[in-house]
């Protein structure tokens, strides 16, 4: 028999095959403003909870058809969200920490009293906004770490059509499915961190982290502490524990960027890391096991640094078992109106305008420049055209800043580099976009978030595009 009543923020059953035990407990629940389905048969209740769905569950121990462990056990199987309070007229503490042990909320021994009823009732109801908040909290969590992946993969997405870039990313592809240490050389500005972490991002270890080092950066007196970490009081200074760069990196990347500054002594030492894969902290004599891949990162010509003994030879090649060279912009000036656009767009999320295109006009006079702080200096230079491009979609020659600097001259014998004159920006959107999508496996959501934009915009725009396509 089920006495059903008014619907309650709160969706509760009450199981027990006393009636008057039923009608004592919807009494208490009045009284604290909820309402509850009762029912004598435990099967009948299983069968309307799993039709139903519901919040809390008061069920007696020991009943006829099945006991109130057995209806526990069957509502954590199929109703996982629940909470149960059960109740026997046996207080004994043996029950009481079974009930528990078993998933139970809160357990309750008759006689019932609306006192003790009342304050299950009201923890019950306590512990299960809190869960409800937890699950509210893990699932933006998630959403959190989506976003933050989505970011990331735009982060480590290497852009670009021309054969240079088709096989940087055909060798840091290969590079990212074996587990080997591999050196990025390349000028200033050309993405060598950018290729480090596709490589982390394509290679087993992408639920690791990501870290950056510049060694640069690091004074020689205190590489080994920033690097390895330290004890407490290890050192003058030292009065917390510090676990180093290696350690944060564990099960991940260490990026080692700018590594031919690193002066001799710290280059033995990172040798020593690369070799034996252990370090030591300072103050602590305990050897450590590192579980980290490395890749570093240099725009100076390591083999001439080698060759004036101002680069270890064995840590050159120790370092070098993968290289890939990242070229400058002006070996491969195709890739530039994809990328203006890329930058563009992202700039313009950042900053709250509407940009959303590049004009043709615009586009050719980068093409015209030579960028000799390559890939930095174009998104530097779309960052800044956006700012002044307020109240547009487009961006315009205007927006630009002065571009006065000489291309640099070509080495000798070499021609320098061309670009097709018929530019077609709708071509180059619609190729950014096909391949936002393409990296994202369709999803439209993340790709617009890669790109920058709404999804309803970027959707509007490939109609649009699409359009002029088909005219």
């Amino acid at each position: 028999m089920a006495t059903n009543t008014q619907r309650s923020a709160f969706r509760v059953v009450i199981i027990d095959d006393d009636p008057t035990v039923l009608l004592a407990a919807t009494g208490v629940l009045g009284s604290l403003g909820l309402e509850a389905t009762t029912f004598q048969n435990p099967v009948d209740a299983l069968q309307h909870i799993r039709e139903t769905g519901v919040d809390i569950v008061v069920s007696d121990i020991y009943m006829p058809d099945h006991d109130g462990f057995t209806v526990l056990k069957e509502l954590k199987t199929n109703a996982p969200g629940c909470d149960v309070i059960l109740v026997t007229a046996r207080g004994d503490m043996e029950t009481a920490v079974r009930a528990l042990r078993e998933g139970a909320t809160d357990f309750v021994t008759k006689p019932l009293t609306a006192a003790s009823l009342r304050a299950a009732f009201e923890r019950t109801r306590r512990f299960h906004s809190l869960s409800e908040e937890k699950r509210v909290l893990e699932s933006e969590v998630d959403a959190l770490k989506t976003r933050i992946q989505e970011l990331t993969r735009a982060e480590s997405t290497l852009l670009g059509d021309s054969q240079a870039m088709e096989e940087v990313r055909a060798q840091a592809t290969r590079v990212a499915q074996v587990d080997v240490t591999a050196l990025i050389t390349g000028e200033s500005g050309t993405g060598k961190e950018l290729a480090a972490r596709f490589i982390h991002e394509g290679s087993p270890r992408n639920e690791g982290p990501f870290v950056p080092v510049n060694c640069a950066s690091i004074p020689a007196e205190l590489f080994e502490s920033e690097m390895f970490g330290h004890r407490r009081g290890a050192f003058t200074g030292a009065v917390d524990e510090a676990k180093g760069f290696v350690s944060a990196a564990e099960g991940g990347t260490l990026f080692l960027d700018e590594i031919g500054d690193l002066p001799a002594g710290s280059q033995a030492k990172i040798l020593r890391l690369l070799e034996q894969r252990t370090y030591t902290r300072v103050g602590d004599p305990t050897e450590q096991q590192a579980d980290v891949r490395i890749v570093a990162a240099t725009n100076q010509d390591l083999v001439a640094q080698v060759e004036q003994n101002r680069f270890r030879q064995d840590l050159y090649y120790r370092l070098a078992v993968c290289h890939i060279h990242m070229p400058p912009l002006r070996d491969h000036k195709a890739d530039i109106p994809t990328l203006a656009l890329y930058f563009a767009l992202q700039a313009a999320s950042s900053m709250g305008r509407e940009i959303e295109r590049v004009s043709t006009e615009t586009m050719q006079r980068l093409l015209d420049y030579g960028f000799p702080g390559n890939i930095r200096e174009l998104r530097n230079i779309m960052e800044r055209s956006v700012i002044f491009a307020d109240h547009t979609e487009e961006l315009l020659p205007e927006h630009l800043p002065p571009l006065e600097k000489p291309p640099p001259p070509s080495p000798e014998g070499e021609e320098p580099p061309t670009v097709k004159s018929d530019l077609n920006m709708e071509s180059v959107e619609r190729q950014l976009y096909v391949e936002a999508l393409k990296r994202t496996e369709n999803n439209v959501s993340a790709a617009a978030r890669v790109l920058g934009i709404s999804r309803g915009k970027l959707r509007r725009r490939l109609a649009a595009l699409d359009g002029q396509q088909d005219a």
